[in-house]
């Protein structure tokens, strides 16, 4: 549980900022940074400012007990100061630190610089090797509030991060639990053990709490009666000095005024989504009594091959459409239905959006999807869009989108699904036969569909929504309304971007979430950043901030669109199988396959066989075999042995997970796509089996030599299709099996700060 801030600490932090406000500045001093750390606690060099150099006495050399003293400028917006001219070290003798400081000023008033003073601290012998200068920091994320970074602090610390070891970042509240995660992601806690320095990795815990809870204190994000906003705050570096002391050396923090209060209404319920997935009546508006390729009569031609009886298409011009045998009025305006309608869809050109969504809150319509682009994603359309967004708003609406597909849903018996995407059936179709356990959720509707269509074999989606721009529903809101759904097993994230306080909203969403959330965060390329000013800033971008909270929060992290596709497909496979541990084992009928999986077993370990596994083995496999569970069979092992092997090893109760490499291009075993049709008994069908009667995880990977894949593409359909998430390569089958034991071992029982490593 985190603490708050001391009452007393924060007002006079609050007060400190205030000063540095009225003075013009939006940035402290250095003194002001060393006031805050003394307020919680932390330690600083002895130094003392001074207006001027005349201000520099005996009395004042004498509270300073190092050979050498630092000379530090201060002047508004000078930030950096070692670049400036605007740090020396000098030796302490009392002329020539006066001569040096008259100088170093001078110098900087020269360049334009408007010095108030200068500090004059103690100079802290410390070493510079690797794990001795730490930075701690926290900065105000725009999505997602304060987040506290910690890496490998001095001046190069922007060059190590970039090149070397990017930083390791947590959002606030962390206490000591989680900032001892945070350390241990970066491993130095190993080189200070090994130093005979374990105390050093409290020490810095004790600092990143008490960061922690002043970012907290000094946030937009959460209650507080301070007045100010710390939007940075760094110490680059802490150092462990000869003496053994943990001291902070050289701090920045910007300031702002403390954002006005947020909306205090209350946020919607989550139960105001259902009329999107489940409504009754549905207006199309924006269909074509002339034209069937508009996005509106698309729509409404899906929607129709859904079962749905309650359509109403809309177009000023009025008239009737046959739609799926039936004739329809095509009504003038939405509130001149004669129905019930929860759902609106409007297809019509964004400067003819408004008076529709005027039409709806009359009518009372409870959901709105607005498939129409050319709002602000263009940097159009702005003040309509912020009407319709009041306008749905004090009318109850939720709306999804602009400038989206909205939303595919299938149905089933008594229940017609949704489907708003406008694209032809004949280019999309969603297998509903098969478990559709998984739900979408994508800001991209392309990039759906095209995951959709990638997964086809494997899974079809219970729910895909396409949301777009964000106007009002966001992927907080799905996932809070998706998650109580029981018949979705997994959801899949596809985000580009988030609102002004969206991060922080989806961690708190997705942190409560009991079922596997799989994430792929795009805009990691540094284009477009803005440059900072301090090493926080520059190091911790957006997607670094993302990336590090959404582990946070216990979600799968895709580094890659391959790996959340492969994510989400293992996942939703795998569901129902429990993990007892990861002790993992490799049944493969190639050397090589079977040594590049141990190079990638990751958190898993090799398992143990035990006596009777051994044993049993033995009888099975021809004397040239060695029995271990690196097991490789040869090119000689066919499909009975294959499943015979199988069945042992996931018989044994020193093994947790199983993974099977085959090269489909030995003689004796059915692989083939003749093969598959002509053997019921083939390879595929007997693992299906095997893994369906012992309930382990298992992953198989399917190595085909480059071009021939094609011969083999009903063998990984079948075991897909069966319920065994199947790969064409070993690296990518063993990483979504670490992936899925390591989730279930630390997020199912509740160790999520093991998910930080």
């Amino acid at each position: 549980m985190h603490k708050s801030l001391d009452p007393d600490a924060t007002a006079a932090i609050d007060a400190l900022l205030g000063g540095a406000q009225r003075s013009g500045r939006d940035t402290l001093y250095e003194h002001e940074v060393y006031r805050v750390l003394a307020a919680l606690g932390l330690a600083t060099p002895a130094h003392v400012f001074l207006p001027a150099p005349e201000a520099v006495t005996p009395e004042v050399m004498g509270r300073l007990a190092t050979r050498c003293v630092v000379l530090k400028a201060a002047a508004p917006r000078l930030t950096h100061k070692h670049q400036a001219g605007g740090v020396r070290v000098v030796y302490k003798d009392l002329d020539f630190v006066r001569y040096t400081a008259e100088r170093m000023l001078r110098d900087l008033t020269t360049r334009g610089w408007r010095p108030d003073g200068f500090l004059v601290a103690e100079c802290v012998a410390y070493s510079k090797d690797l794990g001795n200068e730490v930075l701690l920091g926290f900065r105000e994320s725009e999505a997602f509030g304060p987040v506290i970074s910690f890496s490998k602090g001095g001046t190069d610390a922007e060059h190590f991060a970039a090149h070397f070891s990017p930083p390791n970042l947590i959002l606030a509240p962390m206490d000591r639990d989680w900032a001892q995660a945070l350390l241990a992601s970066t491993h130095i806690q190993k080189k200070y053990a090994a130093e005979g320095h374990g105390d050093y990795v409290g020490r810095i815990v004790d600092a990143g709490v008490r960061l922690s809870e002043l970012a907290l204190a000094f946030s937009g994000f959460f209650p507080g009666d301070s007045r100010h906003e710390l939007r940075e705050f760094e110490v680059n570096p802490f150092v462990f000095d000869g003496c053994d002391r943990f001291l902070a050396i050289d701090g920045f923090a910007r300031l702002a005024p403390r954002p006005a209060p947020a909306d205090p209404r209350p946020a919607p319920p989550v139960e105001s989504l259902a009329p999107f997935f489940v409504p009754r009546g549905i207006a199309v508006v924006g269909v074509s009594t002339t034209d069937a390729g508009k996005p509106g009569s698309v729509i409404l031609r899906n929607l129709a091959r859904m079962g749905r009886r309650d359509l109403y298409p809309v177009n000023v011009k009025g008239g009737s459409l046959d739609v799926g045998g039936r004739s329809l009025p095509v009504y003038r305006r939405v509130d001149g239905i004669p129905a019930p309608v929860d759902l609106a869809v409007v297809a019509v050109p964004a400067e003819h959006t408004l008076p529709v969504v005027e039409d709806c809150a009359r009518k009372g319509v409870k959901a709105l999807v607005l498939i129409t682009g050319g709002f602000g994603e263009v940097g159009r359309h702005r003040e309509a869009e912020a009407r319709i967004a009041a306008l749905a708003r004090e009318a109850g609406m939720r709306v999804i989108g602009p400038n989206c597909l909205g939303i595919v849903r299938s149905g089933g018996p008594g229940a017609p699904g949704v489907n708003t995407f406008f694209v032809p059936e004949e280019k999309f179709q969603l297998n509903l036969e098969r478990d559709n356990n998984v739900a979408i959720l994508s800001q991209s509707g392309a990039l759906g569909i095209t995951e959709i269509y990638n997964l086809r074999h494997a899974i079809s989606p219970r729910v895909i929504v396409s949301y777009g721009n964000q106007l009002d529903v966001d992927p907080a809101d799905l996932v809070a309304f998706l998650g109580r759904d029981p018949a979705v097993d997994v959801i899949g994230c596809y985000i580009e971007g988030f609102k002004p306080g969206g991060g922080r909203k989806f961690f708190d969403v997705a942190a409560a979430c009991r079922k596997p959330i799989v994430v792929y965060k795009a805009g990691r390329t540094p284009a477009g950043r803005k440059a900072t000013e301090s090493h926080t800033a520059s190091i911790a971008g957006e997607y670094a901030v993302a990336k590090a909270a959404l582990k946070q929060a216990g979600l799968i992290v895709a580094d890659t669109m391959m790996d959340h596709g492969d994510f989400i497909k293992t996942f939703a496979l795998l569901h129902d199988v429990a993990v007892a541990g990861n002790r993992a084992a490799v049944i493969a009928n190639a050397g090589y396959e079977k040594t590049y999986a141990a190079d990638n077993l990751g958190d898993l370990r090799l398992a143990e066989f035990e006596p009777a596994t051994v044993a049993h083995l033995r009888r099975l496999l021809p004397p040239v075999v060695a029995v271990d569970p690196l097991l490789d069979l040869t090119p000689m092992a066919g499909d009975d042995l294959f499943e015979r092997c199988i069945d042992a090893v996931l018989t044994s109760p020193g093994v947790d997970a199983l993974f099977i490499s085959i090269v489909p291009h030995s003689g004796v075993i059915h692989t083939t796509d003749a093969e598959i049709e002509g053997h019921r008994e083939n390879i595929a069908a007997r693992i299906v089996r095997l893994v369906h009667r012992h309930r382990k995880p298992v992953a198989v990977s399917v190595c085909v030599v480059s071009g021939a894949d094609a011969v083999y593409n009903k063998f990984a359909q079948v075991l897909d299709r069966g319920g065994v998430p199947t790969f064409l390569e070993a690296r990518r089958a063993m990483a979504c099996l670490n992936a899925f034991v390591r989730y279930r071992l630390t997020r199912d029982t509740g160790r999520l700060s093991e998910w930080l490593k």
